[in-house]
């Protein structure tokens, strides 16, 4: 069995070399549409996709299927491929004793979800790529493990088919209880209750011992972003005024700012970090890690308005539009980790690392090279390591009395020179998949940042990628999962759906003034349904693909690298509900919450997503933009960290208005805003508008259209966030909907 520290050493990033290519005949992975399966179409081993036809093949001639899941930029994947499925000794025991299947992970999240749990399983420790798992010729598995040297994997090839072929029975038998055990985990959702605001506020608080107080992030190494915790720890935050919450969110941002898994030349960040200080990364780039991160960063920056996380997230968003977009509007997967050089040998960060020699010979030319950036850990075939930050920008900008425009001129203009010494031949490949969720998550965080940052680029970056989306990766029986060089393949998934609704809606929130952003919330709304169609489960959670396949149907409740599909889902269903006064999506809501409620509160750090969904369900959105009253009702949270006073702008819906702060008649809520449970602050209401409604002759002031309430912050020093509360009710001329509270912080 492998060894949990070796099954976390196989996360990395690498495409293969095509030159190593030989004139192999073709095996069975002709036409296949996914880039890492096309990798391994001449390899002598004879493999298949995942299909009705090898799993046929195994039953009719009594074989044992091996089933290896990897993906086109994995390290570890390629150096197994280049080591043993080129191997035509070790292929020809493949081909003579076993049913060979390869599987895209990225293409078939659904597969590669249930062979990472009985891998997980079957070692007891955590899984990884490549992943290799033995089926008996049925498809129930009994043994698997990561990846494996030659001589290694020589000698578990040679067992596993001596253990089949004298203990059949044995074999078969203990096979069919893994495959039980995998199928009760992955299948089922427990029944729970509602969970109250204080129930979730604790989970997030149970969460911050796990974290490095010294370096952030969660645990010490392998050190991956956990972007779906921190995202529930930012929102809990915003919720609960809790700047223990807020800090480990930019704890955590700031050692990966500093660090070398920061791209600190050419923008965004690596997939994670192999040491706690976050200095030497596995150097794969995801876009799902730019989206995600990208979200953190600007909520990081609403927050504090420290100019560090703005400058992160905008040089991510630059790498992310210059190198991830196809023309056609899309975004790539993701960048690979090695470059190949003159000599043919692929190594692992060459565009990302600098030496020693390198960097004395730039600071003779620009002395700031040496005083900003340090090496991390040099690998000690080339003695080159990654750049991280000796200290943050804008400390090093007061440390030289600099101004901090001037200074950010010049440090720019160091990067031009470091990418311009950069060999292009060099640049890592690029996944040219676009995939919907992880599109959908980019989406999603560039509309945001259209927002929250006032850059119109992002908007519509955004928008372009998900018109690409409706034109080319929408079938005839619904969304499609994977787009590659003009064709499509595989139904979406619920993460699918789920992510790209949520896209859809921020669209529709961050829209610009001028266009129809309607349509938008019509089109969520049209994805929404389809995804309840085809995923539901009475009294459950939603099932991850529509057509059960493998081993088991999955009911995604944990988060991965993105977070789950039934997170997603929730959130999505939320952000309808007070979008619409659609009764399905609050009643879809209710019964996911209770259906998968004490998984959550027993696990929160596994969940983080459905938690932060669960809290919409509870309490609303914690987004600057939110909306009341079924839609009828936008509000906007304007706080600028400099400023002496915050705005909360309302658009109301024609046939509607609100309650002006002094309505004319005492059983009318006003609106009102107070400030930590004080209404005595100096708020600058507008006069209300006079009329007379069906409900009522005598005279009402009202407020209707688009307004402004402005108020002072505290004054003097601020050791504690506060909190803002505005309440309004909403009316037409024939009904009054109950008053509504939203809570803003001012941090």
């Amino acid at each position: 069995m492998l060894h949990l520290g070796k099954l976390f050493v196989l996360f990395a990033v690498m495409l293969c070399n095509p030159d190593d290519a030989n004139a192999q005949e073709p095996n069975h992975l002709l036409g296949a549409k996914s880039p890492y399966l096309l990798q391994h179409l001449d390899n002598p081993v004879d493999w298949y996709p995942w299909s009705a036809e090898a799993l046929e093949k195994a039953k009719q001639e009594g074989k044992l299927i091996f089933v290896s899941v990897g993906y086109s930029s994995c390290h570890w994947c390629h150096v197994m491929a280049e080591e043993s499925f080129e191997n035509h000794d070790l292929a020809d025991l493949l081909n003579q004793n076993f049913v060979s299947i390869k599987i895209d992970r990225e293409t078939r999240p659904d597969l590669d979800k249930q062979f990472l749990s009985v891998t997980e399983l079957l070692t007891g420790g955590g899984g990884g790529w490549p992943n290799s798992v033995f089926l008996t010729p049925v498809g129930d598995p009994f043994y698997a493990g990561g990846y494996f040297p030659p001589d290694e994997f020589r000698s578990v090839l040679q067992k596993v088919w001596t253990a089949w072929d004298e203990n059949t029975m044995v074999v078969a038998k203990e096979a069919a209880k893994v495959a039980a055990v995998v199928t009760s985990e992955l299948s089922q959702s427990s029944s729970g209750k509602a969970l109250s605001a204080s129930e979730i506020e604790a989970a997030a608080l149970s969460i911050l011992p796990e974290l490095d107080e010294f370096y952030g992030g969660y645990g010490v190494a392998p050190k991956f972003p956990r972007e779906a915790l921190f995202l529930f720890l930012i929102d809990q935050a915003e919720r609960t005024a809790n700047p223990d919450l807020l800090f480990a969110v930019t704890n955590m941002l700031d050692g990966m700012i500093l660090g070398g898994v920061h791209d600190h030349v050419w923008g965004g960040f690596h997939r994670y970090a192999t040491d706690p200080e976050w200095r030497t990364p596995h150097f794969e780039k995801m876009l799902y890690t730019q989206a995600l991160t990208g979200r953190l960063l600007i909520r990081a920056w609403s927050a504090t308005g420290e100019a560090r996380y703005r400058c992160a997230a905008e040089r991510l968003f630059d790498y992310v539009i210059r190198d991830l977009r196809d023309p056609a509007g899309g975004f790539y997967a993701s960048q690979d980790a090695g470059s190949v050089l003159e000599s043919g040998q692929r190594v692992e960060g060459a565009y990302y690392t600098w030496t020693e020699g390198q960097i004395a010979e730039l600071s003779h030319s620009n002395e700031r090279v040496g005083e900003l950036f340090g090496l991390g850990s040099l690998d000690n075939s080339n003695g080159a390591g990654a750049l991280y930050l000796r200290e943050h920008i804008g400390a090093v900008t007061l440390e030289l009395n600099k101004k901090p425009d001037a200074f950010a001129d010049e440090v720019d203009g160091l990067l031009a020179q470091m990418r311009a010494q950069r060999n292009p031949a060099l640049k890592p490949k690029t996944d040219q998949k676009i995939i919907l969720s992880w599109n959908s998550l980019m989406i999603a965080t560039l509309a945001e940042a259209s927002h929250r940052l006032d850059n119109p680029d992002y908007y519509e970056a955004a928008q372009s990628a998900a018109n690409y989306v409706l034109t080319e990766m929408s079938g005839t029986d619904g969304l499609m999962r994977v787009g590659f060089h003009g064709s499509v393949q595989g139904p979406a998934q619920l993460a699918d759906y789920a992510a790209f609704g949520l896209a859809l809606v921020t669209l529709y929130d961050y829209a610009p003034t001028a266009g129809n952003p309607t349509v938008w919330l019509v089109r969520a709304e049209k994805v929404a349904r389809e995804m309840i169609e085809k995923f539901s489960i009475e009294n459950g959670g939603f099932k991850m693909v529509e057509v059960a396949d493998g081993l088991t149907e999955v009911i995604p409740l944990d988060d991965t690298m993105i977070p789950s599909g039934n997170g997603l889902a929730l959130s999505l269903l939320s952000q309808l509900k007070s979008r619409t006064r659609v009764p399905l999506y609050g009643q879809t809501s209710e019964r996911l919450v209770r259906a998968v409620s004490k998984a959550v509160i027993d696990d929160p750090s596994n969940h983080s997503s459905l938690l932060s969904a669960i809290a919409q369900v509870v309490s609303g959105s914690t987004n600057t933009v939110r909306y009341g009253s079924g839609g009828n009702v936008r509000v906007e949270f304007i706080n600028r960290s400099a400023a002496d006073d915050f705005e909360i702008r309302l658009t109301i819906a024609d046939g509607w208005h609100v309650n002006a702060h002094l309505p004319l008649d005492d059983y009318l809520i006003p609106t009102s805003l107070t400030l930590d449970g004080s209404a005595n602050i100096d708020t600058a209401y507008p006069s209300g508008t006079i009329k007379s409604l069906s409900f009522n002759e005598a005279p009402l002031a009202l407020y209707e259209g688009a307004f402004s309430l402005r108020s002072k912050k505290s004054e003097g020093p601020i050791l504690n966030p506060s909190k803002a509360m505005l309440t309004f009710q909403a009316c037409s001329d024939e009904v009054c909907l109950p008053p509504e509270d939203m809570t803003f912080v001012l941090w």
